[in-house]
């Protein structure tokens, strides 16, 4: 991986937890309720499956300290990474794709400090070329202070195919990272990357 990954705001998630409140994300369900894998983050960030109400999160920018909890930006080419057995779309074996993403700050004292908690919604999808097994791929989290990184996290993300089944979803949190008080902005990057090749079912059976 790469020390310094590419700063573009692409943002997904403009504020904090947007996947645990209905009709906020790609992932709700027709009736309003909070998905499957929505109530999974929110017991992972929450620990409730339920997001607290919109009065009681975190805000952005508190006026008694100044603190601003900085936003979540996807990499260049971080998004999505797609495994390919040709040059057409027929190929496709799979793509494994980040979906929302949030963050949790906990300030620790003056001059900027504090702790970071990074949850990632995605999910693992079958192409025609593909078949059941298990998929995964690296999900790296890098925290930068101006040009300085200051944190670099890395985790395999994922999951398992089942036979007649298309896809499946995942859910990731990278808890404790600690950001230490420093001048300039902070920025929170993650991207997927590829590694971890696809386990066929059919090898598993050896």
């Amino acid at each position: 991986m790469n020390d310094v990954m590419s700063r573009r705001p692409h943002l997904l998630a403009a504020s904090l937890l947007c996947l645990g409140l209905a009709g906020c994300g790609s992932s709700s369900s027709s009736t309003g309720e909070p998905s499957a894998m929505q109530r999974t983050m929110n017991v992972l960030m929450f620990q409730s499956t339920s997001a607290p109400p919109a009065e009681q999160l975190p805000k952005d920018d508190e006026q008694d300290t100044g603190f601003v909890c900085p936003q979540v930006i996807i990499a260049d080419g971080g998004a999505a990474i797609r495994a390919q057995a040709g040059q057409d779309s027929a190929g496709l074996r799979h793509q494994i794709s980040i979906l929302n993403v949030a963050r949790e700050c906990t300030p620790t004292g003056p001059g900027g400090g504090f702790r970071l908690k990074v949850g990632v919604e995605g999910r693992v999808l079958l192409g025609p070329a593909g078949g059941a097994g298990a998929y995964s791929a690296t999900l790296n989290t890098q925290v930068m202070r101006g040009t300085t990184v200051v944190a670099r996290r890395s985790g395999r993300v994922g999951g398992s195919i089942a036979a007649g089944q298309g896809g499946t979803d995942f859910t990731y949190v990278e808890d404790g990272i600690v950001v230490p008080p420093g001048r300039g902005d902070v920025e929170i990057i993650v991207g997927l990357s590829q590694g971890g090749a696809a386990t066929p079912a059919r090898a598993r059976r050896r």
